[in-house]
Order: structure tokens, then sequence, then C-alpha cells
């Protein structure tokens, strides 16, 4: 009985460690942002991104540049499949609100590794 216990309490810990955290705050997921590994494979997704967003024209597609002034800075939680799944901003207005809009359930390429949390500044 106390093995079956033991056993029990192991595979209950194991899986909350294994969970992957997922933020619920901008600052949250600011603090994740700065624990991402920085290396080749980070660097080379950040590239990846900025090209697949580019060329779907996503930042500019619902016009969220001229909904409010001054820069911002947004996080997108992207899952492993390459989904938008969490938008956080420092800021609430018009900009953050559109893009909030145009990113969330919005797909890219896969990171390497999940949750990843990618950063932009907005001018």
């Amino acid at each position: 009985m106390a093995i079956r216990l033991a056993l029990i309490a192991a595979l209950l810990l194991s899986g909350c460690a294994s969970t992957t955290h997922a933020a619920t705050s901008f600052a949250e997921a600011e603090r994740l942002f700065d624990l991402q590994p920085r290396n080749a494979a980070t660097d080379a997704y950040g590239t990846t991104w900025a090209d697949y967003n580019n060329a779907q024209h996503l930042d500019e597609r619902d016009g969220c540049y001229f909904k409010a002034e001054g820069s911002l800075v947004q996080i997108l939680q992207i899952d492993a499949t390459g989904k938008v799944i969490g938008y956080f901003s420092d800021k609430d207005n018009g900009r953050s609100q559109c893009w909030r809009n145009t990113y969330l359930g919005a797909t890219f390429p896969k990171p390497p590794f999940a949750p990843f949390y990618h950063h932009l500044v907005m001018q």
C-alpha cells in the first residue's frame, strides 16, 4: 500500500514539474521572455518569424499603427504548432487592442520550443 501511494505521489509530482507555464500578465510574459535561451536557434526563429510576418503584412493589415500614438511593447506567446495563444502588451489602447485581434490565433512557423515568447517593440 505504501509503495502504491509513493508511486501515485511521484506521478502527480512529475506531472506538475513537466507542465509548461503560461503567462497571465504582461509582467509575467516579460519575465518568461527574459528567461528564454538566447542562442542560434532562437535567433534563427526571430528571423523566420519576422520574414513570415512581413510577407503576410500582419502588423499593417488592420491599420493598427494609426489607432493610437506612441510606442508599445507586445509579447506573443506561441505554442508548439506556431499558433499565437497569448498576447500581452505594456499598454491598453487602440493599437494594442487592434494587434491583439490581429495576432491572437495567427499561425507562424513552429518555434524551437514552446511556449515561445516573442518580444516586439512597436513604434
